[in-house]
């Protein structure tokens, strides 16, 4: 079973403007999935329809096997996490320890069940050190993490992140990308919005390419290095895809790349 089946998905504003049209699509459970788009791509519209913020106008949305009606949004929710893009947006509460708890509490869970979840959720992200201090205080990276840390305490079988990466300086990225690797290691489904198509060509499993509410392209990585599609979706190849393009090489890492390189470099001789 799919994490993810949308049949016939159309969308539109209330002041008429065409969000999604037409979108037809499979996500795999346990997998990194990037959608990536140009602003107003229709990104954000579609990811808010996998835990029932925004229900279908016309189409079909199956969420983890159960149909996307307003009486399964709450069965959704307990199995679907979503990060938004503004993190202040989600927490509220006077600690970043009560906004941790406050899902779990939110599921009517025993206090020790509540406790353990919120402790665990807040060592997985490494911020025992902010869990009595006021979340509006936060830098934006910090923010960040402690929703995740919230998302986490409900024990979600997929995550969904809203441009997880956008404003973070370049050490807090590599941070939230080794917590969601972390999470798709222990078989999480992961599903991420982005404009960073360098780090969607090194993390994602499976990429979704859109463009004015529709879908341009579905599949793998590779679909990146595909100059003619990317210059329609209004993105630029991977860097790295750039630099080895004809090479016959077709690293995903900085580590690779440094090792192909290596490779490649003459053997110099040992000086007496």
């Amino acid at each position: 079973m799919n994490a993810v089946d949308i049949t016939g998905l159309k969308y539109n504003y209330a002041d008429g403007t065409e969000a999604l049209n037409d979108i037809n699509l499979k996500i795999e459970r346990n997998k990194k999935t990037a959608i990536l788009g140009s602003n107003g791509s229709g990104k954000t519209t579609l990811i808010y329809h996998l835990n029932g913020i925004f229900l279908p106008q016309q189409g079909q949305v199956t969420v983890m096997g159960f149909p996307l009606l307003k009486k399964n949004i709450s069965k959704i929710r307990q199995q679907v996490g979503l990060l938004f893009d503004n993190p202040d947006n989600q927490l509220f509460s006077t600690t970043v320890f009560n906004d941790i708890a406050f899902g779990p509490r939110n599921l009517k869970l025993g206090e020790e069940e509540v406790l353990s979840r919120t402790f665990k959720a807040i060592q997985m992200v490494n911020i025992e050190g902010l869990k009595d201090k006021p979340p509006y205080n936060l830098s934006l990276g910090q923010k960040k993490k402690v929703a995740i840390a919230g998302l986490l305490a409900m024990e979600p079988e997929m995550l969904v992140c809203d441009e997880p990466f956008s404003g973070l300086d370049p050490y807090s990225t590599c941070q939230m990308v080794d917590i969601l690797n972390d999470l798709s290691i222990k078989g999480a489904t992961l599903i991420l919005s982005t404009h960073d198509v360098n780090l969607a060509y090194t993390w994602a499993d499976q990429v979704i390419i859109m463009k004015e509410g529709e879908i341009l392209a579905a599949g793998e990585v590779e679909l990146l290095t595909d100059r003619e599609l990317m210059i329609q979706g209004y993105l630029e190849v991977p860097m790295l895809a750039d630099i080895f393009e004809g090479t016959g090489f077709s690293p995903r890492s900085p580590e690779e790349a440094a090792g192909i390189i290596r490779s490649c470099m003459p053997v110099g001789k040992n000086k007496n």
